[in-house]
């Protein structure tokens, strides 16, 4: 349960940087005066790569490594069965 809710969190989070950046890449910078497109740019670096949450540094906790879990474990699971059967 508690990877499940770690794993949605962090593909919540993963979802909103990457509107924030459509959003920004969208937005008509053009317009804008010449030190808030200077702070456009800046935010554009930072959102171009999405804040995640990662288990130990190394593997994003999305939907996706939840699926790729729970597939590892039934493995294991069913592995274990047939071999004490």
């Amino acid at each position: 349960m508690n990877t499940f809710l770690y794993c949605g969190a962090g593909e919540l989070i993963i979802e909103h940087c990457n509107a924030v950046h459509r959003a920004i890449c969208d937005l008509e910078w053009y317009k804008l005066e010449s030190r808030e497109a200077r702070n456009l740019i800046i935010l554009m670096i930072r959102t171009h790569q999405p804040f995640r949450i990662t288990a130990g540094k190394i593997i994003p906790l999305t939907m996706a490594t939840f699926c790729s879990v729970l597939k590892t474990s039934s493995g294991y699971i069913s592995f274990l069965l047939t071999k004490h059967s």
